[in-house]
């Protein structure tokens, strides 16, 4: 997760001990005697040999207030096998199966959105990682370890980061405006739905959200930037289809042959078809081949035609094949 802007980095040492213990989460237990290693890093590197069971980790961060009105987040690299991460003793996110229903996720970098209401700015937060390794090396093995936000979230006019809706299905009628997704699960938006304790899910889901612009009408043309989605996506606003995968392929953005997980979502707003004096309803339907799923990496949100530009600017798809037409933005 290259485009999160460090607060503060969080490599180094760690409080650790092997076992398994639920008390070990809590903000206040003492961990004053446990070992302290580094990470990143195998456990194994540190004397551990041949251990493949649980684990914690313990460490205590400050988070400055210099971002308290930015969504924030911690990048773990990578963990092996299976972890469950606790801020000030809430857990926060999960990936990968402990067992008995096992399943690993050492191949996937570990980054999870902090609430703002657990953040004690300033001050000692408490982070304690519990780790689950199967066999060969374990815990805490590669990173980048930090804190931080995305940088580019400060061109969005509305940020869409945030709760949203989601139902592991897709069904036409979920773009209606007046459908009703009151008993559908909650989902943090931007990250992995693995990350949230939806583990085993290979297919289609739909996300929902509700919002009125927190910004007033104006000539500008205005795009909804949707970061990246693992894999494939079409999206529907006020019930009309207004972009899709597919769409991205000929654009500056559109990194086709790293995979459509890789690509960035930009797609325009038709001229009046979003509402300013009510609310209007986002729906992406979500389409995930294998591995994580999900609208997992911001900016989430909409932007003006300027500053449109300049994100396309800085991620531009430098290494585009012949065929691709020269692009310009309308």
């Amino acid at each position: 997760m290259s485009d999160l802007e460090p607060l503060l980095t969080i490599d180094g040492y760690w409080k650790f001990n092997i076992g398994d213990d639920q008390s070990w989460a809590a903000e206040a237990f003492d961990d004053s005697q446990w070992d302290s290693i580094v990470a990143p890093g195998s456990w194994q590197d540190w004397g551990y040999i041949g251990y493949n069971s649980y684990a914690w980790y313990r460490k205590e961060v400050q988070i400055p207030s210099t971002r308290a009105s930015d969504f924030i987040y911690i990048s773990l690299g990578r963990i092996d096998d299976v972890n469950e991460l606790y801020f000030n003793g809430v857990m926060i996110g999960q990936m990968g199966s402990f067992p008995p229903d096992y399943q690993t996720a050492y191949d996937r970098q570990v980054v999870y959105p902090i609430p703002k209401s657990l953040i004690r700015f300033d001050t000692d937060n408490m982070l304690a990682v519990r780790v689950y390794d199967n066999e060969g090396e374990g815990g805490i093995v590669s990173g980048p370890l930090m804190i931080g936000y995305y940088h580019n979230e400060a061109l969005l006019s509305q940020n869409l980061s945030g709760k949203w809706r989601i139902k592991f299905d897709f069904n036409r009628r979920y773009t209606d405006y007046a459908y009703d997704d009151s008993k559908w699960d909650e989902i943090f938006v931007p990250a992995t739905w693995e990350s949230q304790g939806f583990n085993d899910y290979d297919g289609t889901a739909s996300y929902r959200k509700s919002f009125v612009p927190s910004f007033q009408s104006g000539s500008e043309d205005l795009y909804l930037i949707l970061g990246k989605i693992d894999d494939k996506d079409r999206v529907y606003l006020n019930g009309k289809l207004i972009g899709r995968t597919e769409d991205m392929y000929r654009t500056p953005l559109g990194n086709r042959f790293n995979g459509d997980w890789q690509i960035r979502r930009a797609y325009k707003i038709p001229s009046g078809l979003l509402k300013y004096d009510e609310a209007n309803i986002l729906v992406v339907m979500v389409e995930d081949l294998g591995m994580n799923g999900g609208i997992f990496e911001g900016p989430v949100g909409i932007m003006t035609k300027e500053n449109y530009k300049e994100y396309v600017e800085e991620y531009r798809f430098s290494s585009s094949p012949p065929f691709v037409r020269p692009f310009r933005i309308d």
